[in-house]
């Protein structure tokens, strides 16, 4: 009798619980959790291409710089040692053809086409396909076995029906003289029209110093956005069992997405969570360059360079890396070549986080292993992207700045002017912030360890 008291208690009190718990609420938020994660990698994406749809570009228009960019270029961790040319396209209504200039003494180009996923598909330039010669590149829907490639065009099969590409143009310098001949080049030489009309009648445009923004949204437009791209992109095979999560979620193809002001609440707040994940991620990079003497780190995870840049292999997707790669990352390659290497800092040599509000030194050591130049960039972490207003947001050795007898070079951090100016760079409007150290034509001393950066260090 007393077992059997005990068990009917057991079962009151189990089914108080079930009946406490909200199952849909729960569900709402550990599915938009995860469908968070997984959807990353292509809404940051599609907000390459709504990005440049905010600032004035229109499909098959070319956008570029005819200076490097400032702050105000606001993707993840671009440079600002080059200036850019930004393309979007959508080849849902047929082909599209981009016309790339050969390199010349002078200038080259380096980039690659990507789909909505930011899945490499064709690399351009002297490194890319048409091997330096320029050529006219001919983009398409890979499904659509009725497609011909034309004789004399580069084929880019797109497995999305939208993509970007980000593309820089390399310089001898940055003078003036060099900058408008660079515009030249780019505007001689870069076009860009659906295949159908065999040219474009829309001008090239340049965003030098103007808002074009594809950050990242961290609310429940998020869930908007992947919205809009489930019901544009043919769904795969692949993606099926997530789309499968996001009709918990009130997503599905061929219906509004309308959530209710409740469920908006809950979406914000997991947002809000994801991004905190992102950022943990961020500032926590396992992958020492050189462990146990120096904070910098390998700023990618090593599933990026054994799965090709796609983070797909033969057994899985490589979810939660692939997530905090496009948090700081835009444009990967389909080669990885040799041609740069990056550091990331994200702690100073206490392992304290690196703090907007404080001031810092680094010492460049003197003799950088480079056969070109190196840069030191500033981001904010909360972004991912450059500290809003800051000026000037980084330093390349091809830039006027002030070397110490002995080779080395003090760059100066903080909220406010250091060293009269002199190697600074702003870091007040971020909370917390991270040095990207380029190398480009990085030399054997890089790779042997016969050279090493030092922590930076809290004055």
């Amino acid at each position: 009798m007393k077992k059997f008291k005990t068990l009917l208690l057991f079962a009151c009190v189990a089914a108080t619980s079930v009946q406490a718990r909200d199952f849909d609420q729960q569900r709402l938020e550990r599915r938009a959790y995860e469908a968070a994660l997984w959807g990353q990698a292509v809404v940051a994406g599609n907000q390459m291409i709504q990005g440049g749809i905010d600032a004035g570009q229109e499909l098959n228009q070319i956008a570029y710089f005819s200076e490097p960019p400032t702050w105000k270029f606001q993707q993840p961790t671009p440079n600002n040692s080059t200036p850019y040319v930004q393309i979007i396209y959508d080849v849902k209504n047929g082909p599209v053809v981009v016309e790339v200039p050969p390199s010349t003494a002078d200038f080259s180009v380096f980039g690659t086409f990507e789909d909505l996923w930011q899945r490499p598909m064709v690399d351009i330039g002297a490194d890319g396909d048409d091997a330096g010669k320029g050529g006219k590149y001919f983009l398409y829907d890979a499904f659509d076995s009725d497609i011909v490639v034309p004789e004399n065009y580069l084929p880019v099969p797109l497995t999305t029906y939208r993509g970007y590409g980000t593309f820089r143009i390399i310089t001898p310098d940055l003078e003036k003289e060099t900058l408008e001949a660079s515009t030249q080049y780019i505007l001689e030489g870069f076009k860009q029209y659906d295949f159908s009309k065999g040219s474009s009648d829309l001008a090239p445009m340049d965003i030098f110093d103007e808002a074009y923004s594809s950050l990242f949204p961290w609310d429940h437009t998020f869930f908007t956005s992947l919205h809009e791209i489930i019901n544009y992109e043919r769904v795969q095979e692949i993606d099926k069992y997530a789309i499968g999560m996001l009709s918990s979620i009130g997503i599905e193809r061929g219906k509004p997405f309308e959530p209710t002001k409740d469920q908006i609440e809950s979406l914000d707040k997991v947002m809000a969570a994801v991004h905190e994940e992102l950022q943990h991620q961020l500032v926590n990079l396992t992958q020492p360059r050189w462990a146990g003497e120096s904070q910098w780190k390998i700023p990618v995870d090593l599933s990026m360079i054994t799965t090709g840049m796609t983070y797909e292999d033969e057994s899985k997707i490589y979810i939660d890396e692939r997530a905090f790669t496009f948090y700081t990352y835009i444009s990967p390659p389909v080669k990885l070549g040799s041609a740069t290497a990056y550091l990331m800092l994200t702690k100073d040599g206490e392992e304290q986080l690196l703090d907007g509000s404080a001031n810092y030194k680094l010492t460049v050591p003197a003799d950088v292993p480079v056969s070109q130049f190196w840069s030191v960039l500033v981001y904010d972490v909360a972004t991912g992207s450059y500290i809003r207003g800051a000026e000037p947001i980084g330093l390349a050795s091809t830039e006027p700045h002030v070397v110490n007898e002995d080779g080395t070079v003090d760059i100066y951090f903080g909220p406010e002017e250091l060293n009269g100016g002199v190697n600074y760079l702003p870091t007040g409007n971020a909370e917390d912030f991270f040095l990207l150290f380029r190398f480009y034509g990085p030399k054997d001393e890089y790779n042997n360890n016969g050279w090493m950066l030092q922590d930076i260090e809290k004055l």
